[in-house]
């Protein structure tokens, strides 16, 4: 079979698995940990999506959004694109985001832009596109990014729901809300613990079978914010950054 013939077959395989996922925006950083990992092509990253459905079944079957059906958030970017500040700071314009990027975030200084293009599905199969972008900050090798697009308005209060303990504060009449959360990459033949399961259900693990040949932990440091019809989220794996740091962070973009 040719490759473009496969690749068509695999993507229409994807898109029947997309119809049957159900993952908020908060938690699409699995998915993202997930697209990292795969095997970097200097293509359409729908080639890659195969990893980041999966990922999302993940997050499906910890039950914590399931509500009355279930729906999916489905991205596709580029894996060779990498905008400057300004074509980046443009691109946020026609996403619809009012947005003055910083050069730094912290002592994170910028690196590149991207452009993801998401489709959201609720449980009721009801649909809206919505166009994000990520900006990646660096410092010693560590990546942090920063991603801002529309809210997405198909979801219900309990599809949005997240288990994970949260800390909040407030700028500007905006809430800041922070998680640290524990991931664990496992392979498919995994098989989790009593134990597992039961710190899944109180959201202090999230387990999830793809984006890893074996078991890998990693603590996954957040904080997100809603202003203007806009969300926004600074988030990274093993940072170490802690609340306050973070919601300092913030504190520089919200006006």
């Amino acid at each position: 079979m040719d490759e473009i013939k496969m690749e068509r077959e695999i993507k229409e395989m994807l898109h029947q698995c997309a119809d049957e996922l159900h993952a908020p925006d908060s938690m699409q950083a699995r998915v993202k940990f997930a697209l990292n990992n795969a095997p970097a092509r200097k293509r359409h990253l729908w080639s890659k999506r195969f990893v980041a459905v999966a990922a999302v079944a993940a997050i499906a079957v910890t039950g914590a959004f399931a509500a009355g059906g279930m729906g999916g958030i489905f991205s596709e970017g580029w894996s060779d694109q990498r905008l400057d500040l300004s074509s980046t700071q443009a691109h946020l314009a026609d996403a619809g985001v009012v947005l003055t990027l910083p050069d730094k975030i912290g002592e994170y200084t910028f690196s590149y832009g991207s452009d993801v293009d998401t489709t959201a599905r609720n449980g009721v199969g009801e649909t809206e596109k919505i166009a994000e972008v990520d900006a990646t900050y660096t410092k010693n090798g560590a990546e942090l990014n920063l991603s801002a697009h529309k809210s997405y308005t198909v979801f219900t209060e309990d599809e949005m729901e997240n288990p994970v303990p949260a800390t909040t504060a407030e700028v500007n009449g905006v809430t800041l809300t922070y998680r640290d959360a524990h991931y664990r990459f496992v392979p498919d033949d995994y098989e989790k613990s009593d134990e597992e399961k039961q710190q899944e259900k109180s959201g202090e693990l999230v387990i999830s079978y793809y984006g890893s040949d074996e078991v890998e932990d990693k603590m996954f440091q957040s904080v997100l914010w809603e202003q203007d019809g806009v969300t926004y989220l600074i988030s990274g794996y093993d940072t170490g950054l802690d609340a306050q740091t973070m919601f300092d962070m913030a504190a520089e973009l919200v006006k």
